[in-house]
């Protein structure tokens, strides 16, 4: 048995090595950090002779890794093992297509292992009707490509090609010809792209139906299209299901409900404009039911509004352009933190989260009051950290206030722990400016240790680490070997 840095470097293609059961992460750490090769030879059977799948599909996903690299360094140290490797790639592909999960990277992950395994020499007449079954299902990408690769083997090695797979791969090809014209389509905003888009709707593949119908969800082709949509997703069956269908589905369900007002309670005219919101029936109403929320007075309505602009999954969801409400969002933000928050403070934290993409230097002082604060109930403080991070790294000199202010927080022994390390955060990245300087210097001389790994991570960046090099190799070489990720990347930046 022998180790590569190929196999040493490697973890999986389609499992995330997590287990519950320590003997199967003791095997799979045994594999991924250096080791003896007693040690990896070791993990390896532990995983493969196990009856977890999770553990099944990374040790085939080894031995293919350790085939695909043999050439390197003369031979697969797994070779001796292939009958076995086979026995339990046959038992995966036997099994039903495991769903994407925490575990896994793609659906169907335990067939793309075994046929991983089985593709180069393992394949035999008998498994065409498990790579035939796979290839129904229009799987994604990485899957498909694994089935047609070993098809396209057992059909080429076959004096007597099976029909039916030779059939599947002829009509997957087909298939995923139109699937990438329908692509090609996306990103066009031209009228004729959106009639080819609906036609595609009504392709002999539902695979090409679907990715039509994806596009079609996509942007602001979302609002005419939206009855369309529902009614192609009624039609699809449980084992019709791909990306583009989960898209779909992503774009027809509900929104999110807010940032900081779960469980307020609307009269009916602005519950139904948030209703709206969270699900637009078009593009005209979507807009009015942001408009009827964020002029309305109602400070739920109007922070729900606010968050709504920052979201994701908000205004801008099917591709309306925020910018065109910006002015109103800023002012109307800065209108509530001129005013008293209640004890909750969602108010102020909504408005905050504006000041964290809209804000100029004009609101520095708004900022820094608010970091200055005490008694300002966390989740403003917090949102006011998160507005001096982004307002620090957008304008063009970092505002003296708002910076002695994050100074006074990172050093406010009674504040709660994790804002403090984000108040360094907000302080990392901005180049050599000397206040910001003398600030890190002293927080990486701070008494608490994860203030002070954060202020070294700062004073390591590029225009930084030669004149403060000294420093953070003095700080470091106090920390316990268990300091945690962060403390590693210093370290890691001290040795280049």
């Amino acid at each position: 048995m022998f180790m590569t840095v190929f196999l040493l470097e490697f973890q999986s293609w389609y499992w995330t090595g997590c287990f519950d059961d320590p003997e199967l992460q003791g095997a799979f750490d045994a594999m991924n950090e250096p080791t003896t090769s007693q040690a990896f030879g070791q993990g390896f059977l532990t995983l493969l002779r196990s009856d977890d799948t999770v553990a099944w599909g990374i040790a085939l996903d080894f031995y293919d890794r350790a085939e695909m690299t043999s050439r390197f360094v003369g031979g697969n140290p797994f070779e001796d093992h292939g009958e076995e490797v086979c026995q339990v790639a046959r038992e995966l592909l036997r099994q039903p297509p495991r769903p994407v999960d925490e575990r896994t990277r793609i659906e169907g992950a335990n067939h793309a292992s075994a046929l991983a395994a089985l593709w180069r020499f393992g394949l035999e007449d008998g498994d065409a009707d498990a790579i035939a079954a796979v290839l129904e299902r229009m799987p994604d990408m990485e899957l498909r490509e694994r089935a047609m690769d070993a098809a396209r083997v057992l059909l080429g090695d076959s004096e007597a090609p099976d029909e039916r797979l030779s059939a599947l791969v002829a009509r997957v090809e087909e298939c995923y010809e139109r699937v990438q014209a329908v692509r090609a389509l996306r990103d066009s905003q031209e009228a004729a792209a959106t009639e080819q888009l609906v036609l595609a709707t009504k392709d002999d593949e539902w695979r090409v139906r679907q990715e039509a119908a994806a596009a079609l969800s996509s942007g602001r082709r979302f609002y005419a299209h939206r009855p369309l949509l529902e009614r192609l997703a009624g039609t699809w069956s449980d084992d019709e299901r791909s990306g583009a269908a989960d898209e779909v589905r992503s774009a027809l369900s509900e929104g999110p409900h807010s940032l900081h007002w779960e469980g307020v309670e609307l009269e009916a005219e602005l519950r139904r404009a948030h209703a709206e919101m969270r699900s637009p029936s078009g593009e005209e109403a979507h807009r009015s039911a942001f408009c009827a929320l964020l002029r309305s007075r109602r400070p739920e309505a109007v922070g729900i509004a606010l968050d709504h602009y920052r979201l994701a999954d908000g205004l801008t969801r099917f591709g309306i352009d925020g910018g065109e409400y910006a002015a109103e969002v800023l002012a109307i933000a800065r209108d509530v933190l001129g005013r008293p928050s209640p004890a909750a403070g969602a108010e102020h934290a909504s408005a905050f989260g504006i000041l964290s993409e809209l804000g100029e230097p004009e609101d520095a002082e708004t900022i820094a009051a608010a970091l200055r604060r005490r008694e300002a109930p966390a989740v403003v403080r917090e949102s006011a950290v998160d507005a001096a991070w982004e307002c620090l790294e957008r304008w063009d000199t970092p505002d003296e206030g708002v910076v002695t202010a994050l100074e006074g927080l990172i050093f406010d022994g009674s504040g709660d722990a994790e804002l403090r390390v984000q108040a360094v955060n907000a302080l990392v990245g901005l180049g050599p400016v000397e206040q910001v300087t003398a600030v890190l210097r002293r927080a990486a001389r701070s008494a608490d240790l994860p203030v002070q790994v954060e202020a070294a991570v700062g004073l390591t960046f590029p225009d930084l680490i030669d004149e403060h090099r000294e420093l953070v190799r003095e700080v470091a070489g106090a920390w316990p070997q268990d300091a945690g990720e962060r403390a590693a990347f210093v370290r890691q930046k001290l040795a280049d």
